[in-house]
């Protein structure tokens, strides 16, 4: 689940509402673009944004990252991976994001613990049960107010996958990476409420826009 590095940024106080929100996808959807658009859109309007990435967003957890995603870890066991993500998960969690929350300020997140459901869960077979105890353990069962699912077909995915260099899930079997996009849609499904599901498919300024509204929503903003 590899994606560019990203930095915190902060500019002034524009809310002091407390937004919480998550970028889904399978790797190819697109999912990091549209985070990216929504983070800068948020700090030009003068709102307090911080942009996190998982696995990532302190120094230890990029420490973690970089052995989740190296190729030569084929040995790793789902548990190890399961565990070395939600360690990251904690440690992020408790340096960076909740801070911020309890601070009033607006969250985001390129990817969270749905990922590890889609992934772990279904991608891996390791099931619901020990995700739902990890996640109550490592982030107090805190949920985003918005998960935004960025949702592509695999061969889209994996055409704009195939001149990049791949990491260890990128280079995963099909199968693998359907089973995970079929686990994504399954937790849309029984969350209607906190996930808006978009066709990555989309120019990306058109998938922007409905991002938008939909953020300006929960803002208290009219278009």
């Amino acid at each position: 689940m590899g994606d560019d590095s990203i930095h915190e940024e902060r500019k002034e106080v524009k809310t002091n509402r407390a937004l919480f929100i998550s970028f889904e996808g399978i790797d190819g959807s697109g999912k990091s673009t549209q985070v990216q658009m929504l983070y800068h859109y948020l700090l030009n309007s003068g709102h307090v944004a911080h942009l996190f990435r998982e696995p990532g967003g302190t120094a230890i957890s990029e420490k973690i990252r970089s052995i989740l995603l190296d190729k030569a870890n084929t040995e790793m066991t789902p548990t190890t991976e399961v565990l070395l993500y939600y360690a990251s998960r904690n440690q992020l969690m408790t340096e960076k994001v909740l801070p911020a929350l309890s601070r009033g300020e607006i969250v985001l997140m390129d990817r969270f613990v749905d990922s590890s459901f889609a992934y772990q869960g279904v991608g891996r077979g390791l099931g619901k049960r020990p995700l739902n105890f990890l996640t109550k353990f490592a982030t107090g069962g805190k949920k985003p107010e918005l998960t935004v699912l960025v949702d592509l077909p695999l061969e889209t995915a994996e055409d704009r996958l195939s001149n990049k260099t791949l990491d260890r899930f990128e280079s995963e079997s099909r199968a693998f990476k359907e089973r995970v996009r079929q686990g994504y849609l399954y937790l849309a499904k029984r969350e209607p409420d906190r996930y808006l599901v978009l066709d990555g498919r989309l120019p990306p300024e058109e998938i922007f826009g409905v991002i938008k509204k939909r953020m300006n929503q929960l803002l208290g903003i009219s278009d």
